[in-house]
C-alpha cells in the first residue's frame, strides 16, 4: 500500500517523505522504496501528527500534501485539487457528502502549519483534524463537485475494506465546497485574544466552551468536526452527544 501511495504522490509533487516511528521501520521500507526521504516521528507529538511535524520540518516546499499510507486507491487526479486550491488557504481537505471528514488526507501551507503545530504540542493535542480546527483558513472540498471518485479516498483499516467499491455517504448534506475563514493570527492565540478566536479550536480549549465552534461546523454541514468539538467539553452529557453524532457517521471510536 505504501508503494501505491508513493507512486501516486511522485507524479504530483517534487519530493516525498515517508514518516515512520523508528529507524528499523525506515530501513525496512527503504528496501522497498529507496528513492524516498525518511523521517522519524517527533517524540513531542502522538499519532499521525508526529510524522506530519517531522516531515514538514524537513521538506523544502511551501506547499505540502499529507496522505496516509493506507489509501491504496489514491490517484494523482484526487491529489491535484488539494494542491491547486491551497493558494488562498492554510489547509485544503476533502469532506464527504454526508459531512464525514477525510481528515488524514490534507494539503497544508508548510510555514503556517508548523507555527500552529507548535501550539498543538503545548496543548498536548494528537488528532490530525485539529489542524482543520486550529488553522485560520481551511477549505473543504466536496469530491463529487470536483469529479473525484469516492473510492479513491477509501482508507483500508481491515481486510474487508479492500472489497469496498465506494464510501458509505448515507444522506447527502454537503453539496458544494465549504470554506471556513477565521481572521486570527498566531499572536492572537498566544496572547489568548478570545474575541479573535471565536469558532476555533483555540477558543474551545482556552474557555472550555465548545458551542461557538460547534455551531460554526454544524451550520456549515461539517458534522464530523462538530461531533469532535463536543468531545472537548467537560460535561459528560455533551461528550455523549458528540459520540452519537460520530457514530451516526460510521466512526467506530471517538
Amino acid at each position: 500500500m505504501i508503494k501505491l501511495v508513493y507512486d501516486a504522490l511522485s507524479r504530483v509533487v517534487d519530493e516525498v517523505f515517508i514518516a515512520v516511528n523508528n529507524q528499523d521501520r525506515a530501513m525496512s521500507y527503504k528496501s522497498i522504496i529507496p528513492s524516498a526521504n525518511y523521517v522519524i516521528d517527533d517524540e513531542r507529538l502522538k499519532g499521525p501528527l508526529a510524522g506530519i511535524y517531522s516531515a514538514l520540518s524537513k521538506c523544502r516546499g511551501d506547499y505540502t500534501v499529507v496522505v496516509p499510507n493506507d489509501m491504496p486507491y489514491i490517484t494523482p487526479r484526487a491529489l491535484e485539487p488539494l494542491i491547486s486550491e491551497l493558494g488562498n488557504f492554510d489547509a485544503v481537505t476533502y469532506i464527504y457528502p454526508n459531512g464525514h471528514l477525510e481528515n488524514a488526507l490534507i494539503a497544508l501551507r508548510r510555514d503556517v502549519t508548523l507555527q500552529y503545530m507548535n501550539l498543538l504540542i503545548n496543548y498536548g493535542r494528537s488528532k490530525v483534524f485539529d489542524l482543520a480546527r486550529g488553522l485560520p483558513r481551511v477549505l473543504f472540498l466536496n469530491p463529487l463537485v470536483h469529479g473525484i471518485e469516492l473510492r479513491s479516498l477509501v482508507n483500508i483499516n481491515r481486510r474487508e475494506d479492500l472489497m469496498k467499491m465506494t464510501v458509505n455517504t448515507n444522506e447527502q448534506v454537503i453539496r458544494n465546497d465549504i470554506s471556513i475563514i477565521r481572521n486570527y493570527a498566531i499572536d492572537d492565540v498566544v496572547s489568548k485574544r478570545l474575541n479573535e478566536l471565536v469558532g476555533s479550536l483555540w477558543y474551545t480549549l482556552i474557555t472550555g466552551d465548545p458551542w461557538p465552534e460547534f455551531r460554526l461546523y454544524a451550520e456549515s454541514g461539517l458534522h464530523f468536526l462538530a461531533g469532535h468539538v463536543l468531545l472537548d467539553s467537560t460535561n459528560e452529557n455533551v461528550k455523549q452527544l458528540g459520540r452519537r453524532i460520530l457514530t451516526s457517521l460510521g466512526v467506530d471510536k471517538a
